[in-house]
């Protein structure tokens, strides 16, 4: 009983309750008195462990996250659009100038977010970086649709929501597959896993589009031509007319799938980094050591979305008018561009991550993000707009729901195999931009409130 209960001790404290080197899995051992500065692992999977990122010393470490952040990538040279975007606001610029200097200006932050919270993820399992990358990927989004929201412009946040998830499975999944497949042969990934977020999107999608398949069928003539008839009709009581059932049916029933999909959510997160976290696990790689350090991670994402929330009110204040000035369809400026730039943290992390040929990781982003934005976001701006007095409901029209139908049909049938190759990628990125064509021409009247 006594060695039973040392045996359990031992399991549960680890080698270092007797000061002994801790054995790793690879056979490697470490002393914990050459480690007391070592930052560990944060979540479920397989333990990582990092040389502290202040070793150096603070200034060093400063000056390292400032090369970092404003030197080491191409697209930071556009950093210097915010300062240029918030005098032409201040000075009362044309709408165009406002809207494409902070449109500039966001790409290189929605980067570097990616990039941050990439250095994050490497304390985490795969499963969680993948969660993670996706969730700060969608912060953009979710920004400007509550600015959007507080502004009225209920349209904006439905036609860039379904773009996020457009932009998502098409191009961010084609250029990581595209990337990917010129470097490597052919990559394989988990396919269950896969199949998993797939089957997941379309749900959230189906049930996304039961609002406008109820208001197409109100919007039947012979139906229509009834309820206007009724609707003159004198009653008893205190009603002189009849009012058409499904004015306000079609918010009450988007808030009721909005609640069902952010059920789906929590058991989704639970489902992914707890029961079966071993589906959206990859394999042992050779990540450089993380430079920011978990802390300096975090307080680097609330500094930049902080960044991202100024940028997106100037964008929201000056779409209509931009759009008008400059001849670009509001559709398509809320559907391809604004979705392109807000997805430009996924857009890189899910390449550099095929690149390296760690296809669990990229599908966990472009895949990821959309279901994300399926069961989240959508159904939270739908709650926002509720708690906001704002009737933002989940009829989406026609042409959105179906090219977003298709577009998921098309990446699980992409993926149903779990072989990557640079031809898919090519495919996704030609049918994301039939879609983006079709929005161009797309003429449908716009009422954006």
């Amino acid at each position: 009983q006594v060695l039973c209960f040392g045996k359990l001790l031992m399991a549960a404290s680890g080698p270092r309750v007797l000061g002994l080197p801790q054995q790793e899995p690879d056979g490697t051992t470490e002393v914990d008195a050459e480690h007391d500065d070592d930052e560990d692992f944060v979540g479920s999977g397989r333990r990582k462990r990092h040389p502290s990122v202040l070793q150096d010393g603070i200034c060093v470490y400063l000056a390292r996250v400032l090369r970092i952040l404003f030197c080491s990538h191409c697209m930071s040279v556009l950093l210097l659009a915010m300062p240029l975007a918030i005098w032409s606001r201040s000075s009362n610029w044309a709408d165009e100038w406002t809207f494409v200097l902070s449109l500039l200006a966001l790409c290189p932050l929605a980067e570097r977010i990616s990039f941050v919270t990439e250095d994050v993820a490497k304390y985490t399992s795969d499963g969680l970086g993948g969660l993670l990358n996706a969730t700060f990927g969608n912060v953009t989004e979710l920004i400007v649709s509550i600015f959007a929201l507080k502004a009225g412009l209920v349209r904006v946040v439905q036609i860039s929501m379904l773009g996020s998830i457009l932009s998502n499975c098409l191009l961010v999944l084609g250029c990581a597959f595209l990337v990917g497949g010129l470097k490597h042969k052919e990559q394989s990934f988990n396919r269950e896993a896969a199949s998993t977020n797939c089957g997941l999107l379309v749900l959230a999608v189906t049930a996304l589009a039961v609002p406008t398949l109820l208001a197409q069928s109100h919007a039947d003539p012979v139906r229509s031509a009834e309820l206007a008839a009724a609707s003159v009709l004198p009653l008893a009581g205190n009603f002189s007319s009849v009012e058409p059932p499904h004015v306000s049916g079609d918010l009450h029933l988007s808030r009721f799938i909005a609640a069902v999909l952010l059920l789906l959510y929590v058991v989704l997160i639970y489902f992914q980094l707890v029961t079966h976290s071993h589906l959206f696990e990859g394999d042992d790689d050779d990540d450089d050591p993380p430079v920011l350090g978990l802390c300096g991670g975090i307080v680097l994402l609330g500094v930049i979305t902080v960044a991202i929330a100024v940028l997106s009110e100037f964008i929201v204040d000056a779409i209509e008018g931009a759009a008008e000035n400059l001849g670009v369809p509001v559709l398509f400026i809320g559907t391809i561009l604004l979705p392109i730039v807000g997805n430009a943290a996924e857009h890189a992390a899910a390449i550099i991550f095929g690149y390296r040929d760690k296809m669990e990781i990229a599908l966990g982003i472009a895949i990821g993000s959309s279901v994300q934005i399926g069961v989240f976001v959508i159904p939270l701006c739908v709650a926002l707009g509720w708690a906001m007095g704002q009737p933002m409901d989940l009829n989406f029209h026609e042409f959105e729901v179906w090219t977003c139908l298709l577009t998921t049909l098309v990446v699980t049938a992409t993926i149903q195999d779990g072989k990557a190759n640079w031809l898919k990628g090519v495919a996704l990125c030609c049918a994301y931009l039939c879609i983006a064509a079709g929005y161009w021409y797309h003429d449908e009247p716009i009422d954006l409130s």
